[in-house]
């Protein structure tokens, strides 16, 4: 078992319903270069395209797997590319997959996210929500024009995590269908919500008074999460 393997599993069912549904289709990985030289800053009156936005439903999910799931370089697209977007905002949900080796599972989730987050595309922008688990972005109308897609924006995600020595597979689903396909992703959204809280929590304030504690559900449901407690309090008890 490994630390997001419950919601992982329901990805992978929404996913398998998508594609026999024939709502789902795979695009093709392709390295993505060059990249912009730094984040961008899209204004109103330059965007093309909104993904996202605080009016439509977004959902922005980061989780691995320690095992063999994953499936490199594929990116799965539920609903229109950005190309042929049928109107200038859209709902969205990008659900980012790695496997790998987590040794250090509060280095590796830090090094993960900010590989994620940092992405640099010329003519894209994003926000992302880590405490509602979603995101915004922009695209220019340049960009658009140009046609910047799904699979670009994919292609470089994967690109960008791929860089991380721990990682092996990485792949992207990404959700622009309706609001609905979007929320369906709330209930795995949620628990890797606080799946990350608790470990960051352990990590960040080595308390490990289990009573006193928020997260005590969710450690009581992920046992990962509770032997990585017990490693951690064997650590602090080695170290005084």
């Amino acid at each position: 078992m490994g630390l997001f393997d419950r919601p992982l599993g329901e990805i992978y069912e929404y996913m398998e319903d998508r594609h026999r549904s024939g709502a789902a289709r795979e695009l093709p990985f392709t390295p993505v270069i060059p990249l912009a030289e730094s984040s961008q800053v899209i204004l109103s009156e330059d965007t093309g395209l909104e993904l996202g936005n605080p009016g439509m439903a977004s959902r922005s999910l980061l989780l691995w797997d320690t095992g063999d799931r994953v499936i490199d370089g594929r990116i799965t697209l539920v609903g229109p590319d950005f190309t042929a977007a049928p109107s200038p905002s859209l709902p969205f949900a990008q659900v980012v997959m790695v496997g790998g080796d987590f040794s250090d599972e509060y280095d590796c989730y830090r090094d993960l996210r900010d590989a994620t987050y940092n992405v640099r595309l010329r003519g894209f922008m994003s926000r992302v929500f880590p405490g509602r688990q979603s995101i915004w972005c922009r695209v220019s109308k340049n960009a658009l024009a140009g046609g910047f897609s799904a699979q670009v924006l994919g292609s470089s995600l994967i690109q960008a995590l791929k860089r991380l020595e721990f990682v092996r597979a990485a792949e992207v689903l990404f959700v622009t269908s309706s609001r609905n396909d979007v929320e369906e992703l709330a209930a795995p959204a949620d628990k890797v919500l606080d799946i990350v809280e608790a470990l960051i929590k352990m990590y960040e304030e080595m308390n490990f008074d289990c009573e006193e504690c928020e997260y005590v559900d969710v450690c009581d449901e992920v046992v990962e999460l509770r032997q990585i407690r017990e490693r951690l309090k064997a650590e602090r008890k080695g170290g005084e």
